[in-house]
């Protein structure tokens, strides 16, 4: 019997390490064994899919320049903080001169729903007299700069689209912009057109309108009016030499305020064919 517990003795110490070696992980590969899954059933995350089959982002943008020859009441120009979403000012600055500054030149940006851009079309009428000079659409592809140019306003205004972290759309808006100034030269001031720049990067969705408005010029105006005498007489202030009798000249400085309005209009990615 005490030789029968001696080799159960025996063959429990050399049993016993081998099978805890076995159940104990390689620490020293620091791997893990994962048994063999069908290729099939692995579905890889959203994030980590490969996108470069897929086609860039591409959007189209509605241009439509609106002038306002701004009334009285409204002689400082729209007030857009109270009117449009997402609003924000940003200054424009010389593009030859990073040092120059002059603080009267800003431009405003915010941003209209649908339903509302027709509405604000109307209410601008009550800012002055007002009119539209639509632009032919252009197309925007992510990571290709695009422009409009707005030979008859001397302007003209860049745009760089591209998709934030998050996966939003981003438009990068830079417009550029001639005003007119007096300078120094040679002890006489004489009359120069200035290149301004200003840029802002917003979030767009479908549908949306993006407003700049700001854009401000002053010229002086000179009336000519004529005096006339009731009934079938001609006008008096035609007649040479006597007419001037009839005449009278007046100075006026008319304000006209330059809105751009681009409505955003967006292009799916890699939509499937409806099947048929």
């Amino acid at each position: 019997m005490y030789l029968r517990l001696t080799f159960i003795f025996l063959l429990f110490l050399t049993w016993g390490p081998a099978a805890n070696a076995a159940l104990m992980p390689d620490t020293q590969s620091n791997s893990v064994i994962i048994p063999d899954t069908p290729r099939s059933s692995v579905v890889m995350p959203e994030a980590t899919r490969s996108s470069k089959n897929s086609a860039p982002d591409e959007i189209t943008l509605e241009a439509n320049v609106v002038q306002i020859i701004l009334n009285d009441e409204h002689r400082g120009g729209v007030d857009w903080g109270a009117i449009v979403s997402d609003f924000h000012t940003a200054l424009l600055k010389k593009e030859d001169d990073p040092l120059w500054n002059d603080k009267k030149y800003r431009l405003s940006f915010g941003t209209v729903a649908e339903d509302d851009y027709a509405v604000l079309l109307d209410a601008l009428d009550m800012a002055g007299q007002m009119v539209q000079f639509p632009q032919t659409p252009i197309k925007v592809v992510s990571g290709t700069p695009a422009r409009i140019n707005l030979e008859k306003q001397n302007i003209h205004v860049d745009f760089y689209l591209s998709r934030s972290k998050t996966g939003d759309l981003s438009l990068h808006v830079e417009p550029h912009i001639a005003v007119a100034a007096m300078e120094l030269w040679n002890g006489e001031r004489i009359p120069v057109s200035v290149p301004l720049q200003a840029e802002t990067k917003m979030l767009i969705t479908d549908n949306m309108t993006i407003v700049i408005g700001g854009l401000m010029k002053e010229e002086e105006i000179t009336r000519k009016r004529k005096f006339h005498l009731l009934g079938n007489f001609p006008m008096l202030g035609n007649i040479p030499i006597v007419g001037l009798v009839f005449r009278s000249k007046g100075r006026l400085m008319q304000k006209t305020e330059t809105v751009i309005f681009l409505t955003v209009r967006t292009k799916a990615v890699n939509t499937p064919e409806n099947d048929e």
